[in-house]
């Protein structure tokens, strides 16, 4: 019985753990695909971008990604369409 009732401590304390971890990390990453975006943006706007058609559609969808609350999946998305624009994430 003991050892059930040390299990379910560990259990409950490892939950509570990973949901701090979640809403800690979230908007960190939220945080990051704005500022993808205006690197992104800059590139097009200055013509230095390669790839224009390709990095505008991954643009978009990692903008609807981000507005949708999917932010890890943005930021995979932008950084896509950074690398394709050759855009360094040193730049923003």
């Amino acid at each position: 019985m003991k050892i059930k009732l040390r299990g379910m401590k560990m259990f409950r304390k490892l939950a509570v753990l990973t949901a701090l971890s979640v809403l800690i990390v979230a908007p960190a990453l939220a945080g990051s695909c704005p500022a993808k975006m205006a690197a992104i943006d800059a590139a097009l706007a200055d013509g230095s971008a390669k790839n224009i058609d390709k990095v505008r559609s991954l643009r978009a969808a990692g903008e609807q990604l981000h507005k949708t609350g999917k932010h890890s999946e943005s930021v995979k998305v932008l950084f896509q369409a950074m690398l394709l624009a050759g855009v360094s994430e040193s730049s923003y």
